[in-house]
């Protein structure tokens, strides 16, 4: 199957209200993308010229992105009429080319964006199952089918679609930084780091830099995109730390540098490795910052935006909100629990 030239649904992540919609905004500029987006609660569709290869690439390297799905099928939600608009998807639906192979299986899944929907989920599975079977041949497995239908009813249209790929689970959850080679407590978790990687733009093959990079965690995430990384920590321990963690994850070949360095000196680091401008910069400063110290580390920033190249990004979470002499583009708040919040800045360079 390579459906090309059609509408994707993306099932986001419930677990913060903005960066999951932030998150795939992100991923649409990195795939250069164009169209119209329409929202529903935790499901988006985007209604662009999309190839099956670009929405599983967009799902395997979003943190917040659970699902990826190619649209097929709209049927309007009639009058908020159930039964009138049951019969107009199953009649629509006997006209459909499902595609799914005799030799394969299949499950359909329903998925209500109304908690008050008064659609049953079972019946249309069981309904839609049968359609599909009568037309394909292909056998019903309901605990690994090789295809997964998915009816995703919003509230005024039910749309049909192929489940393309889906968000590693396990990844997520093993690769927890308490699990690392190297911990040290205070750590960005990974879903997280890897959404604020995904926030600065970066590309496959482009350079990120971390000035403050403690135990790898954004590096990690970035050299599994493809980037080329280089980082840096006042700290020797943390940069012996994070090299062990890359080593540890098999990506010491994503890495330019990373080695004990004062973020103010950032330009004369790059200097000397002949490298005069970087494509991104994630990082996640130091808390506990006094107010005294709030202009030393504005000063900071000022310094490491420097070698960043123009229409760039610059993505940090701090406690507290600092204001750059840049286009502040996104900005979002996220508890961690009652005495620290994370202020995530995303910061363009004219």
């Amino acid at each position: 199957m390579n459906l090309k030239n059609t509408k994707a649904g993306f099932l986001l992540s419930a677990e913060h209200e903005k960066l999951p919609i932030a998150e795939l905004n992100a991923l649409i500029d990195i795939f250069s993308l164009e169209g119209n987006l329409n929202c529903f609660k935790n499901y988006v569709i985007l209604d662009s010229s999309i190839s099956e290869e670009i929405i599983k690439k967009m799902v395997k390297r979003g943190g917040y992105t659970n699902e990826g799905h190619v649209i097929f099928s709209e049927s309007p939600i009639i009058n908020q009429n159930v039964d009138e608009t049951l019969e107009n998807f199953f009649k629509s639906s006997e006209t459909l080319d499902f595609p799914v192979e005799r030799d394969e299986t299949f499950a359909v899944r329903v998925l209500k964006l109304e908690k008050e929907s008064p659609f049953n989920s079972m019946e249309i599975e069981r309904k839609l199952g049968g359609i599909i079977k009568k037309k394909t041949s292909a056998q019903v497995s309901l605990k690994n089918p090789s295809k997964t239908v998915k009816v995703v009813i919003s509230n005024d249209k039910m749309y049909t679609g192929i489940v393309i790929e889906k968000r590693d689970v396990e990844y997520f959850q093993n690769n927890r930084p308490h699990l690392r080679a190297y911990f040290h407590p205070g750590c960005i978790m990974p879903k997280l780091a890897r959404c604020l990687v995904n926030l600065s733009r970066v590309k496959e093959g482009e350079i990120v830099l971390d000035p403050f990079c403690g135990t790898g965690g954004f590096l990690i995430e970035a050299g599994f995109l493809g980037c080329k990384l280089i980082g840096s920590d006042i700290d020797e321990q943390m940069v012996n730390g994070a090299l062990l963690n890359l080593n540890t994850y098999d990506l010491s070949k994503q890495v330019i540098s990373i080695k004990e360095n004062d973020a103010k000196n950032v330009s004369k680091y790059l200097e000397a490795l002949k490298i005069e401008k970087i494509d991104g910069i994630v990082t996640d400063p130091p808390y506990g910052i006094s107010t005294s110290k709030k202009g030393d580390m504005l000063e900071i920033f000022e310094k490491i935006v420097d070698v960043l190249k123009d229409n760039d990004y610059l993505v940090f979470a701090a406690p507290n909100k600092m204001e750059l002499d840049l286009n502040l583009v996104e900005f979002y708040e996220m508890r961690v629990h009652k005495s620290l919040t994370r202020y995530i800045h995303v910061y363009r360079k004219n």
